[in-house]
């Protein structure tokens, strides 16, 4: 017996077996015999035979708890039940330090049937007989982290671990993937680092490090590690090729990637190895060489009736190529590969998703199902939601199309792109605040998102909130963008001067998106638009030029060339104007803009019936254009067809109520002597528009007339508040100001309308009526002198200068004014 226990510590087994076999066969009821030659025969992995003596030895001392440690030591595997057993009669015979490994090995087994708490109970059985056990506070941990979500548990019994052993590897990675699962990140590199340092060619551990410091958004460190990696020279990557290519994959070397993937193919070809090289071959944009990637692991994976098993990996290799056709823009193949792969693996989310895509591509009404059933099968998938947002978007359905974007930022709340696209759906939904709301947000996640700035200024254009959509606008043109969107942007702000009267910047903005599009002739005409606002006629004229030479055809043009003619205020221009009215109404003869505009040149030319007879034709083409009848008005009113005029404009008032058009029938009515009328009229054009300063002038006129002085004192500063420089109300205002014996204010307006008007015979007159008034005869007698070298054919005047001088005392000097005032009257009378 002792010879055989020498051989079996020394490991002679075969020696070993035949001195126990030996002692049975002379003592068949020799227990520890038994134990022994099971021992042996368990380590020559003879598991039948060694069974069957360590039952015997069971059978013949039951009260021998290795015997039943070692038998539940090999049932483990292949009867985790007897195992238990067996470890559980073992510690009742012996519960002390001497026999921790059947705890142990009881623990592992509860481990693997995944009752977790049998499994601690064993594990901290095995700490309380021997503290020194790593293994069990590993085992713990593990349990801890990956089954029962305990992660603040995990990590102090991996502490507990790496205390009791600081070099333990394993400890540290552990206990920094718990740090991860709590988001320590820090504390996870931290202890990755370590293992590192312990273990520095261990190629596993830098990409994890990698793997945290891409979570902690370092990305330059984590970019380093996977560097580093890719120059290991490590037995490692030798026998893993497929972690050699995904690393120089990382590394943008997709050559040497897909070299070190195709050697290992050629030497050893796997489906897997054979689907990654595709993978590899599409970063690389090598998408026919991908296809034939895949259809080699397609051949590789059928059986022998030529079928392709329904696993995922092969309907994984479908999808893949699906994806390959799409991006050869072969929709119709990548549908086909797609809707194989579903029918490989029917609940694949991302086959069902990129097969609405390809049948959203070619119009197929199908393509919501395939995004109702990806989204049936994971409903997480953020894609999928944004699709079936943009399928209804194409249906202008916007508001499911909003409820969609909505499902997708509960799944990613901080979604540049949801969020963005939420907010055009608002937009188009003409909910402009909640667009605006939604592209704020975009611009807090992405400082630099240019069409999130564009979007939110239309946005704000939309509101009429135009001090916001410039700022925008302003940001815009500060980011590098691309002439398309540039060109946008410049055109869109001049837009917004446009409306907001601001014409110097908004011909600015065009002009230099004339830089951008030299040969687009509606910014040109734009540009004489904004030219003629700002009284640039000339340069005005030089930019309808501009149109025609790239447009020759263009109505509008012509129209605002001769407009801009009409301004020059001489009959040559007016002559040219009617020239480019004319070629306008030739290309289009119903042109209504071009005939109202002819009309008014031949009005200005004094060709007053063939005038009327444009606003008529006008009128003819459009009987709801109010523009003609008001300028068929003016016609009638010049020839002294004061009912006729009255009459259009009551017509084009029925078609529109505007200020002009009520005060120029108040002006009618009043030549009419209708003064009520007209005051009624006016009355209502300052209701229309409170800053219409015709209306308050013609009022104030009226008010005058019927000798309501204060009423129309107020009315002439109405006016002149909102037009301080018209010379008319100044005067009228003087004059009113001299009626109610308002002298200083009087002399005050006087100033004004010398200063405003100072080569104006009436102002001279009326001042020197004024000061005759106050008895200063002097002042009075040189205003009165002012005005007759302004306006020397006036008899009033002469007569009413002879009348201060008399005052004066300047009887000769008077009596030759009265002489001249005779002599012009009689010349006038004789005409």
């Amino acid at each position: 017996m002792k010879h055989g226990i020498h051989f079996f510590e020394h490991s002679v087994l075969t020696t070993a077996i035949q001195d126990f076999t030996a002692v049975i066969k002379e003592d068949p009821s020799n227990a520890q015999a038994r134990l022994y030659r099971g021992r042996a025969y368990a380590k020559q992995q003879q598991y039948r035979k060694a069974i069957e003596d360590l039952a015997a030895a069971v059978h013949l001392d039951p009260s021998c708890w290795l015997a039943f440690y070692y038998r539940g030591c090999i049932l483990r595997q292949i009867d985790p039940k007897r195992a238990v057993q067996d470890f559980s009669v073992s510690v009742l015979i012996n519960d002390t330090q001497e026999n921790f490994c059947s705890f142990l090995h009881r623990g592992i087994v509860y481990s693997e049937q995944c009752q977790w708490s049998l499994a601690i109970s064993d594990f901290e059985s095995v700490l309380a007989l021997d503290s020194s056990v790593i293994f069990a506070y590993l085992n713990i941990g593990l349990i801890l982290l990956l089954h029962l979500d305990q992660y603040y548990e995990a990590i102090r019994w991996f502490t507990n671990a790496i205390e009791i052993d600081p070099l333990n590897v394993q400890a540290y990675v552990c206990r920094a993937q718990a740090y991860r699962k709590i988001h320590n990140l820090p504390n996870a590199v931290k202890d990755i680092n370590r293992a590192i340092h312990l273990y520095p060619n261990k190629s596993q551990l830098c990409i994890l490090r990698g793997q945290y410091l891409m979570e902690l958004k370092k990305y330059e460190l984590a970019s380093l590690c996977i560097h580093q990696l890719a120059e290991m020279d490590e037995e490692f990557f030798t026998s893993q090729p497929v972690q050699q290519a995904l690393i120089q994959s990382f590394c943008q070397n997709h050559d040497k990637a897909i070299e070190c993937l195709r050697e290992a193919t050629a030497i050893q070809p796997e489906p897997s190895m054979l689907v990654i090289l595709g993978k590899i071959q599409m970063k690389a944009k090598k998408t026919k060489d991908a296809v034939r990637s895949f259809k080699k692991a397609m051949k590789l994976l059928m059986t022998t009736a030529k079928l392709l098993p329904n696993t995922f990996e092969a309907a994984e290799i479908y999808y893949l190529t699906g994806l390959c056709h799409m991006e050869q823009k072969s929709l119709l193949r990548a549908h086909d590969a797609f809707s194989m792969a579903i029918r490989l693996h029917s609940s694949y989310p991302d086959a069902f998703y990129q097969r609405g895509l390809c049948r959203m591509r070619l119009r197929q009404a199908k393509c919501i199902r395939d995004f109702n059933r990806a989204l049936a099968l994971c409903p997480s998938h953020f894609q999928a939601y944004m699709s079936r947002a943009a399928y209804y978007e194409s249906k202008s359905r916007y508001s499911k199309a909003i409820l969609n974007c909505n499902e997708a930022i509960k799944i990613l709340p901080n979604s540049v792109q949801a969020y963005f696209y939420r907010g055009t759906l608002k937009y188009q939904n003409k909910t402009f605040k909640a667009a605006i709301e939604d592209l704020s947000k975009t611009i807090d996640l992405d400082k630099t998102c240019i069409l999130a700035y564009y979007n939110r200024a239309v946005c704000y254009q939309q509101i009429k909130d135009f001090r916001k959509a410039l700022k925008d606008y302003g940001i815009l043109l500060l980011l590098e963008l691309s002439q398309e969107i540039a060109f946008k942007v410049l055109i869109n702000r001049g837009l917004l001067y446009v409306e907001l009267g601001d014409y110097a910047n908004a011909c600015e903005d065009f002009k230099e998106a004339t830089l951008l599009s030299p040969d687009d002739s509606q910014i040109f005409q734009a540009i004489g638009i904004c030219c003629h606002r700002l009284h640039e006629f000339e340069e005005a004229v030089r930019s309808f030029d501009q149109v025609l030479k790239l447009n020759p055809v263009s109505v509008d043009a012509y129209v605002g060339r001769g407009n801009s003619y009409m301004e020059n205020g001489h009959e040559a221009g007016y002559k040219q104007a009617q020239k480019d009215f004319l070629r306008a109404i030739h290309l289009n003869p119903k042109c209504i803009k071009a005939r109202i505009c002819l009309g008014y040149n031949l009005q200005a030319l004094g060709k007053l019936q063939r005038a009327w007879s444009q606003f008529t034709v006008a009128i003819c083409i459009d009987p709801k254009c109010h523009a003609a009848y008001d300028g068929r008005a003016s016609v009638c009113l010049q020839v002294g067809e004061t009912f006729a005029a009255f009459q259009d404009t009551n017509a084009a008032l029925k078609l529109t109520t505007t200020a002009p058009l009520l005060t120029n029938r108040g002006v009618i009515n009043q030549l009419m002597g209708y003064l009520p009328c007209a005051m009624k009229d006016y009355q209502q054009a300052i209701s229309v528009d409170p800053n219409y300063v015709l209306a308050y002038f013609n009022a104030a006129n009226v008010y005058f007339h019927n000798r309501q002085f204060s009423q129309a004192y107020c009315y002439y500063s109405r006016v002149l508040e909102l037009d301080p420089r018209n010379e008319s109300a100044v005067l009228n205002r003087a004059i009113t100001n001299t009626l109610l014996n308002n002298i200083e204010e009087a002399k005050e307006d006087f100033e004004k309308a010398i200063c405003l008007c100072p080569f104006s015979a009436a102002v001279y007159f009326n001042r020197a009526n004024f000061y005759n008034g106050l008895k200063q005869y002097e002042l009075a007698e040189k205003d009165i002198s002012t005005a007759l070298s302004i306006q020397p054919n006036d008899a009033l005047m002469y007569k009413f200068r002879a009348d201060i001088r008399g005052k004066l005392g300047f009887n000769k000097e008077a009596l030759e004014d009265y002489k001249q005032a005779i002599s012009i009257q009689e010349h006038i009378d004789s005409m």
